[in-house]
This record gives C-alpha cells, sequence and structure tokens, in this order.
C-alpha cells in the first residue's frame, strides 16, 4: 500500500498568536499578508462570495498567477496538486469578463474554454466558476451530457475534449468568440492519449498569425515536452512560467504525509480496514485508489472492509457516479474506492486518508 496522510485540521493557519504583556496578540502570517483580498482587483460580490466559502485570503499559487492572468498575459504555471490551483485561474478570469459589459444574448458563444482530462475533473471545475459568480452563465460538456446550455447562451465552458470535439464536429459548438483558453492537468490530458484532439480543439479556435488569437493557459503538476511543444505553437513569445514545485520530488501539497506499508493481497482488504480505523477513525472519509474496476468492485463488496464504503469507476453510470460523490461528500459513507482515471481531479473536503493499493506505474 502507498499511503497518503493528510493534515487537514487547521490548513494553511492565516494566524500566529504571541503573548505580549499578558495579551495575545494575534498577527497575520505573510502568506495572509500577501494573499490579502485588498492586493487584487476583486470586487466586492466576488470577496462575498469567497469569505461564503471560508476563504480568508488568496493561496501561494493564486497569488503567484492572478495578476498575470488577468493582465491578458499566456501562462505556464507548475503547482502541486491540492494548493488551490482551479482557483488560480478561475478567479482572475471571472473579474476579467465581470469587469466588462456583459452580454447577454440568447445564443451567445463561450468567451473561455477550460479543457481537462475527465468528466469528474470537468463538473468540479465548473463548480468551482459558479461558486466564484452569479453574474456568468457557466456550462460543463463531457460525455453523455445533452447540448442544451449554448442555446441560452455561454460565458464559460468546462469540457473533456472527446465531447467538446464532438459538439465542433456536429456544428453544434462555436469557438471563434472565444477569448481565454486554459488547459488543466496537462500532463494527465497527455498520458490518456487526448493530445491529438486538444489539439485539433484549438485549431478551431486560434489563427495562424494572429494577434488576436486567445489567451493561452497551461496547468500541470509536470512539464512534458508536449506542453513546450503546444507553446510554441499557440502561445504569444513572451509567455510567462510560473513553477511552485522547482526541483522538489513531491508534487502534492507540502500538508501531505507519505507512508507505504507491503501487504499480501490475500490480507488486503482486512489490513486496509485496521489502516483505516487507525489513520482516519470512525468518521474521517478515506478515498482507495485501485488499478481496476473489478479491484475496485471486490473491495467495495468485501466482508473483510469493516466500514461503509462504495466503488466509482467508468462502467458506473454518470448519474450513479454523482449520487455516489454526494453522498460520499455528505458522509452518508466513509470509504470511496475509485479507479485511478475515474477520480482524476476529485475535490472533496475533509480527507483524512488516501491509500493506493499499489504504487504508481508512471513517475514523471
Amino acid at each position: 500500500f502507498c499511503l497518503t496522510y493528510l493534515h487537514h485540521k487547521g490548513f494553511l493557519k492565516s494566524l500566529n498568536r504571541k503573548e505580549v504583556n499578558g495579551k495575545i496578540a494575534v498577527e497575520l502570517t505573510e502568506e495572509a499578508k500577501e494573499g490579502a483580498f485588498s492586493n487584487f482587483p476583486l470586487s466586492q460580490n466576488t470577496i462575498n462570495l469567497l469569505k461564503a466559502r471560508g476563504v480568508k485570503y488568496l493561496f501561494p499559487v493564486q497569488v503567484r498567477t492572478f495578476q498575470p492572468i488577468y493582465d491578458g498575459k499566456d501562462l505556464i504555471a507548475q503547482a502541486r496538486t491540492g494548493t488551490g490551483k482551479t482557483f488560480s485561474f478561475a478567479l482572475p478570469l471571472t473579474e476579467k469578463l465581470q469587469s466588462v459589459s456583459q452580454d447577454g444574448r440568447r445564443g451567445r458563444a463561450p468567451k473561455v474554454l477550460v479543457l481537462v482530462p475527465t468528466r469528474e475533473l470537468a463538473t468540479q471545475v465548473a463548480r468551482d466558476f459558479k461558486n466564484l459568480t452569479r453574474q456568468l452563465s457557466v456550462a460543463c460538456f463531457y460525455g453523455g451530457t445533452p447540448y442544451k446550455a449554448q442555446r441560452n447562451g455561454i460565458d464559460i465552458l468546462v469540457g473533456t475534449p472527446g465531447r467538446i470535439k464532438d459538439h465542433i464536429q456536429n456544428s453544434k459548438l462555436e469557438l471563434s468568440s472565444v477569448k481565454h483558453v486554459v488547459l488543466d492537468e496537462v500532463d494527465h490530458m497527455l498520458d490518456m492519449g487526448f493530445a491529438e484532439q486538444v489539439e485539433e480543439i484549438l485549431g478551431f479556435a486560434y489563427k495562424k498569425g494572429s494577434e488576436n488569437n486567445p489567451q493561452t493557459l497551461l496547468f500541470s503538476a509536470t512539464c512534458p515536452r508536449w506542453v513546450y511543444d503546444v507553446a510554441k505553437k499557440y502561445m504569444r513569445e513572451e509567455y510567462e512560467q510560473i513553477d511552485l514545485i522547482g526541483k522538489k520530488t513531491q508534487r502534492t501539497a507540502t500538508t501531505v504525509e507519505h507512508l507505504a506499508i507491503q501487504c499480501r493481497s490475500s490480507q488486503r482488504a482486512g489490513v486496509l480496514g485496521d489502516i483505516i480505523q487507525v489513520y482516519s477513525g470512525s468518521h474521517g472519509r478515506t478515498i482507495v485508489f485501485c488499478e481496476t474496476k473489478k479491484e475496485a468492485n471486490e473491495l467495495a463488496m468485501n466482508a473483510s472492509l469493516k466500514q461503509d464504503a462504495q466503488s466509482l469507476h467508468g462502467d458506473i453510470p454518470q448519474k450513479q457516479r454523482e449520487i455516489t460523490l454526494k453522498g460520499f461528500r455528505s458522509g452518508v459513507f466513509e470509504v470511496l474506492i475509485a479507479t485511478n482515471v475515474a477520480a482524476r481531479g476529485l475535490d472533496i473536503p475533509e480527507v483524512d486518508l488516501v491509500i493506493q493499493c499499489s504504487p504508481p506505474k508512471v513517475s514523471h
């Protein structure tokens, strides 16, 4: 097993407390000072929405990327998973769009296109955009979704490459008005074989040699060669590169602790139950990653696993997957057993423990 223990309680504390003359003096940390809302061109409506979600200041990746994105610069950003990456492009883009007069026409084409590798990540990114704005229309396209959204008009479109490409080829989606393109989880899109589809889609939004091509933003934990090929082909020469990882090998947030445990496959379910009890407790949330759908189903139904568990993978209908995720988020059951692809990009609060049933086979 590979265990990831998440220290979420008190995550990114914004206050230091010191005793001065017998009294407790409270001061902001440097991180909180740099991320103060007053440092950025945020509307009061957006600030209110952020505060309602418990956000008190911007995280480092958001601080570093906000102004370049807001100023319209092309950008490649490397950041660890779990550091607030989605808001780092969603915040400046929504503020930028809301700062200009709104186009309320029915059937209007999107101004922002966000491409992501999986439907779960697509729904999460779309939800994050919706949580930041009440003025803009946000649509999410992935396999199986009906095409009704653009009839009413779209400002921000989030989707998977396959579904977006289908709509374009069927003349149901117009990208000529796109002003901002985001490729999220670029390294994983490459791993899943989406490179060709992504470039086909970009071909509809970009004109060779034009100075009016969309702003291009690439986000990735690693930067494979394809990232720079895309940058050379679609980005302006003076694009910015922001690296919040550097030469460090850890690609996850620094609040994460990793452990490894050897175990025979015949004992796995029983050992899993004990590990979850020790590290996650009676009411904590745990996500278990498996390599295959069969493995996920068998583990979820194994009587040796003492906790309530449900599986999540590509053979489960989308509607049921959404019900399963909703149940996990709300605490109906404590353990989610998923294949790696199905669970990519999930954003679930208060997860105590993540377990991989075998070490990753691909290392970046």
